[in-house]
């Protein structure tokens, strides 16, 4: 899911954002005045080229496009939002959102015969759509923010398995004694809230498929659980008085952990069954353009700013203590930052201003694999690399641990018998010091053994 501004009518065209398909794992996709769809392939040899349709990605890796929008149904670049359905008979289908609150389901198969654009949902009445979110277990469901109506809803849930491949617009409720009675456009809508407010953000919790959390009006952030027919009606689930509204992201390794972030440079921390007020918050210099949790690297939030070359990486504790035990965090939080300005291929002069990032995405099971995408229109794949800890055993073997794994690597015989400390422990072994004629006949056995003469100390 992606969040829409009207700051953002003041950017390049040439701005794009980056995705990685929750459906194959070398599948990507970009987008900003269009959607491209890519897969990974490995580059024969560094300095090999590669057609003009294709992306570069690292010295090792570049994108092969296998699929794109036609030019009839283009991504707004005022209001670009895109959304992709995890799904397995589907990989390779989107939501792209509207300038006019419309959302298009496309269909960017390799297969030729089956139709592009598959229906569009919609309210009535022209107004932004502002951000879209598939639910990860229930794919059919699709929520929708939008900007304020005065009779209308912003938060709308689709049901697309109800949806036609006509266009279905969301008509108002019905009232008692009107004509206009439930059709088969209100049959896609599933849930709506929020009359009069605009719908900044939205996300789903992964672990509770029903449940969702929204940024709403200047300073609302509500939890809706879905299952109840009545939520539309009563008071959500949880709500938290608060102006970070923006950028809502759920932690994929901490189901009750969120991260939104305010005007500005303000990023905050939610914990769910304390959800009255931010476990933590910090501030950077600059405005927050993106918040995107790692899903291989538990607790680790990458933060991007506007005008900045780099992301700011901060590691975050699990909150694994219930709501009356925990204790204040404050003072468990690290942060850390990863640079991209050395590795960057888009650079070609020291001279020249590095490219400001504009989106970040994070692989779901390739550990510690993303994507950057900067001002330029380039795409460059990132990975972090952990601190290594080291330490020999005592049978000159090197234990290291690189990421989840625990490795061992031993030496070759050769290297070990050449080795001092070795030949130390051969000598201790057949006597040296304490018996000199017998340490003098093993002088002479390695004498003739090696050719090589060792001096014995006196």
């Amino acid at each position: 899911a992606c969040r829409c501004s009207a700051a953002m009518s003041g950017q390049q065209s040439n701005k794009i954002e980056v995705l990685w398909s929750p459906n194959n794992d070398g599948d990507l996709a970009t987008y900003g005045s269009e959607l491209k769809l890519y897969t990974v392939r490995e580059l024969e040899d560094e300095g090999a080229g590669i057609p003009p349709t294709d992306l570069k990605l690292s010295p090792r890796h570049y994108g092969h496009r296998i699929g794109s929008l036609n030019s009839e149904v283009r991504c707004m670049p005022v209001h670009q939002c895109v959304a992709w359905q995890p799904s397995n008979t589907q990989p390779h289908f989107f939501a792209i959102g509207q300038s006019s609150g419309k959302a298009l389901l496309t269909n960017l198969g390799l297969d030729a015969t089956t139709p592009k654009l598959k229906s569009v949902l919609g309210p009535r009445g022209g107004r932004p759509c502002t951000c879209l979110a598939w639910n990860p277990s229930e794919s059919h469901l699709l929520a929708e923010g939008l900007e304020k109506a005065r009779n209308d809803s912003s938060l709308i849930v689709w049901d697309i398995s109800r949806a036609s491949s006509e266009p279905v617009i969301a008509s108002h409720r019905s009232r008692p004694g009107s004509e206009q009675n439930t059709s088969s456009e209100d049959s896609a809508k599933y849930f709506d809230f929020g009359h009069a407010e605009v719908t900044s953000a939205v996300a789903w919790f992964p672990n509770q498929s029903n449940c969702l959390v929204a940024g709403m009006g200047s300073r609302f952030l509500r939890i809706f659980d879905i299952r109840d027919p009545a939520s539309q009606t009563q008071p959500p689930k949880a709500v938290a008085n608060h102006k970070a509204i923006y950028g809502l992201c759920v932690d994929p390794s901490s189901p009750h952990q969120l991260a939104s972030y305010a005007d500005g440079g303000s990023v905050y921390i939610w914990d769910t069954r304390q959800f009255a007020r931010p476990s933590y918050s910090f501030t950077r210099t600059g405005s927050v353009v993106r918040l995107a949790w790692m899903p291989t690297r538990p607790g680790c939030l990458s933060v991007l700013l506007t005008e900045a070359p780099y992301l700011h990486l901060i590691d975050l504790p699990s909150f694994t203590q219930s709501p009356e035990t925990q204790v204040d965090t404050a003072d468990l939080y690290m942060e850390h930052l990863t640079s991209l300005c050395d590795r960057c291929p888009y650079i070609t002069s020291k001279s020249k201003p590095l490219p400001r990032l504009t989106g970040v995405a994070w692989h779901t099971k390739w550990e510690n694999i993303g994507l950057t995408a900067n001002s330029e229109g380039g795409v460059q794949e990132l990975q972090v690399f952990d601190k290594m800890p080291l330490s020999w055993t005592a049978n000159e073997s090197l234990v290291y641990a690189s990421s989840k794994e625990l490795l061992a690597a031993a030496p070759r015989a050769t290297e070990v018998q050449m080795d001092i400390s070795a030949m130390m422990k051969d000598r201790v072994q057949h006597g040296y010091g304490f018996d000199v004629s017998q340490a003098m006949c093993y002088e002479m056995l390695h004498i003739i053994n090696t050719g090589s003469f060792i001096p014995i100390p006196a």
